[in-house]
Order: C-alpha cells, then structure tokens, then sequence
C-alpha cells in the first residue's frame, strides 16, 4: 500500500463560497483496485458577488484552479452582463491546517479574447464553465449554443481553439446539449487535457432520471487537439424524490493522475430548491475505450467510481451550485 500525504481541495459555489476540504488516500499498489479515500470538510472562505465593482464586477465563480499554493485562477460565468469575459488571479490564505487565515486578496487577471484577439461580445453565445492552468497558458471551456475548449496566454490573449471530434457537435438529435455540456476541464500530468459532459451526448441516451443516472463521456484531448481516448463515465440517478424539473450532471473534473479524477456531480431540483452535491474518485481502469464511437451502444464498461465526500453531510453550510474543485496547498 502507498499512502499519499493530506491535500487541501478547494470547492467553490458560485459567487460566494470556496470551502476547503482535506482528503487522505491509501492506494493500492495495483493500479486497476480502487483506493480508499476519506475526506473532511475544513474551512470556507467567502468571496462576495459585488467584491470587485462594475463594470468588471466578479459576477459568479464557474471554474477554479489552484497552483498549490494559496493562488487560484478563477473565471465568471457571466454572459456580459457585468462586463467582458474575464476571468480572475486570487490569493486565499490558508495555514497548514487547512484553516482560512486573512482576506482573498485579488493578484491578477484578464479577459479572454476570441480568435483574432477580438473581444466577444454580449449575446454571441458564450458561457464560460470551466479554466485550468496548461503550462504558461490557460484552458477555458464555453458551454454556450456553440460549445468550445480555448487555450489562451496571459491576460487572455487567444492562442488556439481545440477542435471538438464530431460526434460532440451539436446538431438535431445528436452531439453536446445545451449548457448541459463542457462544464468541466482537467489538466493530467503530461499535458492531457480532459473533460467529461455534463450529461450524455444527445445520440447517447437519455438525462438522468429517478431510476438512472446518464452515460457522460470522458474526451481526453492532447495539447495539439488530437484526441487521445473516450471512456464512459455513469453519473448517479437524480436524488429520491425530486420533481419533474430535478435535473443532475458532472459540473467539474480534476486530475488525480494519467488515469484518475475527481468528479463534482452536482443535482439541482428548483421545485424543492434543494442541490445534490457529491465528489466521487473515478478512473479509466478496467473502463471500456470509446474512442471515435458516434453513438454509445449502452453495453459499455463505465469508468468505476466511488462516492469520496458528500456536501448534504455539512451541518453548518448549505451547499448551493457548487461548480469548481481545484487543489489546494500540502497540509500538514
């Protein structure tokens, strides 16, 4: 067995709340069993709507990614509402207990640009989800009516856009759904970028329901924009006793290793305003590979998973639309 060090995780709900989680893992020294992890939650810090003013006001948090030392990237989902497509550097004191410690102090950032550097405009369809660090340049992920994965260079500056395989785009009966799609980015040592759908594509069977929960697919693209593997990831089904308008998805994904992640499911039913919000460890070990398959046959080997921590179990916070997970500093 090899035990892995504690590890703060950073949770943020959009707009308001970043909370700090410890996790500890033992993992087997066979890399396709699946290791035990436990995890507590810590601290919050809280980051208000109006923190910055308009017209480049922070708006909602929908991304997060960390540098493992106390500095985050983070990046709104505002449509243009409150200003350009910006996106945020952070500090977030935390001691090596995982404890918030001062004030976030705002460090840096810009605004995301299109291609040509041309600023995107109000109403042209963007709706950024997602933003992780790729060496000296940053992914964004938009999952707007026509959905796409960016890599820009620092304040924002376009450098490419990764092209999406074409079962992903969105057409009548088939591809991404709408805003139910590219919520999610992960960075993996080596370079390989990842995502997994918010719900399946459209040819791959249904959104989840009461009994079922849906067929995600895991993209996992290299720098270049070639795609290196698709696996199928099975969300849990909606929570029991959501209404009619419940609805449930993976709205982020973080890079453990090659091979494994963690996984923000997040439910939502407006009926009950009640969320459902869980982090699962997964892996694309003893996974069926999907790679180039237009449409799922719904025999596939999903990738397995197991429930790491469930937010419902905080006594003292009520979890809201939990969108972003990102590593935090080593703790003690």
């Amino acid at each position: 067995m090899r035990r892995a060090k504690l590890r703060g995780v950073l949770a943020t709900a959009t707009g308001v709340v970043a909370a700090t989680l410890a996790a500890g893992l033992i993992a087997p020294v066979n890399a396709a069993a699946a290791p035990v992890v436990s995890a507590k939650f810590l601290s919050t810090t809280n980051l208000p709507f109006d923190w910055i003013p308009a017209p480049a006001r922070f708006g909602g948090i929908s991304g997060i990614d960390g540098d493992g030392r106390g500095n985050y990237s983070v990046i709104t989902d505002d449509t243009g509402a409150n200003g350009p497509t910006r996106y945020f550097d952070v500090s977030v004191p935390l001691n090596r207990d995982g404890m918030s410690v001062g004030a976030p102090e705002l460090v840096g950032g810009g605004v995301v640009l299109g291609p040509n550097n041309i600023p995107m405009l109000p109403g042209s369809g963007y709706e950024f989800e997602a933003i992780r660090h790729y060496g000296n340049s940053l992914i964004v992920a938009s999952d707007g009516p026509e959905p796409f994965i960016r890599m820009v260079s620092a304040p924002g500056l376009h450098q490419r856009d990764l092209a999406l395989p074409a079962a992903y785009v969105p057409k009548k009966g088939s591809g991404l759904r709408g805003h139910l799609g590219l919520e999610s980015l992960a960075v993996s040592e080596g370079g390989l970028i990842s995502t997994i759908t918010e719900n399946s594509l459209a040819q791959d069977g249904p959104r989840p329901s009461l009994a079922a929960g849906t067929s995600s697919r895991l993209l996992q693209l290299r720098g270049n924009g070639s795609v290196s593997g698709e696996f199928v990831y099975r969300t849990d089904p909606l929570a029991p006793g959501s209404s009619g308008r419940a609805f449930k998805g993976v709205s982020e994904v973080l890079a453990v290793n090659k091979t494994d992640f963690l996984v923000l499911e997040r439910g939502y039913d407006p009926a009950r305003n009640s969320y459902d919000i869980k982090i699962f460890w997964t892996t694309t070990n003893g996974a069926d590979r999907v790679t180039g398959k237009a449409a799922l046959a719904g025999s596939e080997k999903a990738m397995p998973k197991h429930l790491v921590y469930n937010l419902s179990s905080l006594t003292n916070l009520r979890p809201g639309n939990v969108e972003g997970l990102a590593w935090g500093p080593r703790l003690s």
